[in-house]
């Protein structure tokens, strides 16, 4: 992978969680403008967004609460959410995740198929994964992760 790509993906996933921490943090439109090349999201897509919490729990994101104390995210549901390649959202009063992290771990292969992802095995080395795999992932947002002897994508590339 090009140093370019890398940048880039690594850009399109730190970018909304460093908007979320601001946001949670009471970075509002006051002290902290918008990036340029932010992308305004309609807020009817905001509320049609399935958004969980800490233990999984799924529910529709509220449009972000005007007058809400100051809001403290879930240190542990911000990393778990990150790691696997989600983002948090301010939904009314709550900083919630876009994906569900409370049950175990998974990726996906390239043929789109869900898998449980343990810890790399320390007894094999994973095959590399294509390049068309790898840019499928990367151009997605997602990152490529070894999970037991194989690559797998954080999101689902194929369908």
């Amino acid at each position: 992978m090009n140093s370019r790509k890398l940048f880039r993906s690594v850009r399109t996933m730190l970018a909304p969680a460093l908007l979320a921490v601001l946001a949670a943090c009471g970075g509002g439109a006051e002290t902290a403008p918008a990036p340029k090349n932010a992308v305004d999201t309609p807020l009817s897509a905001v509320k049609e967004l399935k958004v969980y919490d800490a233990r999984g729990g799924a529910k529709a994101c509220a449009a972000p609460g005007t007058s809400c104390p100051p809001i403290t995210p879930d240190r542990e549901l911000a990393d778990k959410c990150a790691l696997r390649g989600f983002r948090m959202v301010q939904c009314g009063c709550e900083s919630l995740c876009t994906g569900d992290v409370s049950g175990e771990k998974q990726g996906y292969d390239a043929e789109g198929h869900a898998k449980a992802c343990p810890p790399p095995a320390a007894e094999c080395t994973a095959p590399p994964a294509s390049a068309a795999f790898q840019d499928a992932c990367t151009d997605k947002g997602y990152h490529l992760e070894q999970c037991g002897c194989e690559w797998l994508c954080s999101g689902r590339t194929a369908q």
